[in-house]
């Protein structure tokens, strides 16, 4: 039997040692943890380069080794496609699955959609839930150029961290394609109809309903009446508190005395602006009321129908039958 030399002692640790390092590099790139529930909004940011990124993912304890990060990165031809945007990720992804994540094309985009009559602190909640935005980006934007009404409802795809102009145009650019059309075919009217249309749009959901809403609101305009709108103290609201809860509003008594020229309980005539964004059925109904003998109208909160009265005590009375005791 030959005896060992040194020098296959030495190849013999040598091989050994080179096993440890490579079943240790290859246990560094495996999920940092088993639990997944814990999601992390990981910010690639511009100029971050791929040795910033390590650092960054094993500081949110998202990888368990900067180093491995780095040599899997560069040695497989990754290092340089990584970016920028907000991901969303977890310590049970694999660091393959991480840079997947934060460098494929497609994997930085996001769609979204904005339902009828959302307002702009809703759309700002469903943009920065979707990292398109960061919160209250879209609500800073509306403050500097007034945009409530003219986020036209519809399904969007956003790359992630975007900016928040470039968002704001392409709303822009569909409201100018779908909803402009209809204000512009009748343009003197048109900052009342898109007003009135987005209190329809919050108050009936039903699109013949609609019309002769408009109709009752446009007779109450024509008699010096308040409009006397809730959907409009539930906006007034809103602005008083800056947020939005994404719950249904509740109004209260107190509410109904908040100092708004959006509260249409206190002050004549429409609203200063749109209380939301409104699609087409609402803006056509806007523009076509439906004439009526019809003078109030409120919703039955368990089917949502709308009741139409044309007396005062008509009205009085469906309030009894449909809301007391809901």
């Amino acid at each position: 039997m030959p005896s060992l030399t040194r020098s296959h002692i030495i190849g013999a640790a040598v091989v050994v040692i080179a096993c440890l390092a490579a079943s240790m590099f290859f246990y560094e790139l495996t999920p940092a943890s088993a639990d997944n529930s814990a999601v992390v909004v990981f910010e690639v940011k511009q100029g971050d380069g791929f040795r910033t990124v390590a650092s960054n993912l094993y500081g949110d304890h998202l990888i368990r080794s900067g180093t491995a990060f780095d040599l899997f990165a560069l040695f497989g031809g990754r290092a340089l496609t990584l970016k920028p945007g907000l991901y969303r990720l977890n310590a049970a992804m694999s660091v393959p699955q991480i840079l997947d994540v934060i460098s494929g094309g497609d994997a930085g985009k996001a769609t979204v959609t904005i339902p009828e009559g959302s307002n702009i602190y809703t759309i700002d909640a469903i943009l920065s839930n979707a990292l398109i935005i960061h919160p209250g980006d879209l609500i800073n934007f509306h403050a500097n150029g007034a945009i409530e009404g003219k986020l036209f409802p519809d399904t969007y795809q956003f790359y992630t961290d975007a900016n928040v102009k470039d968002v704001v145009e392409e709303f822009i650019n569909n409201y100018d394609a779908k909803a402009l059309p209809l204000l512009n075919t009748d343009p003197q009217n048109a900052k009342q109809d898109l007003i009135l249309a987005s209190i329809l749009e919050k108050e009936v959901p039903s699109p013949s309903d609609q019309q002769v809403v408009a109709g009752i609101l446009l007779k109450r305009l024509a008699a010096k009446m308040p409009l006397d709108v809730d959907a409009t103290v539930c906006y007034a609201k809103l602005l008083e508190n800056q947020a939005s809860s994404g719950q249904a509003c509740q109004l209260t008594a107190l509410d109904f005395k908040i100092d708004s020229p959006y509260n249409t309980y206190l002050y004549r005539g429409l609203p200063p602006g749109p209380i939301g964004n409104p699609g087409v059925s609402a803006i056509t109904a806007a523009i076509h009321p439906a004439s009526s003998s019809y003078w109030y109208y409120l919703s039955d909160p368990k089917t949502g129908k709308t009741i139409f009265a044309k007396t005062l005590d008509e009205q009085d009375q469906n309030r009894v039958k449909y809301l007391e005791g809901n």
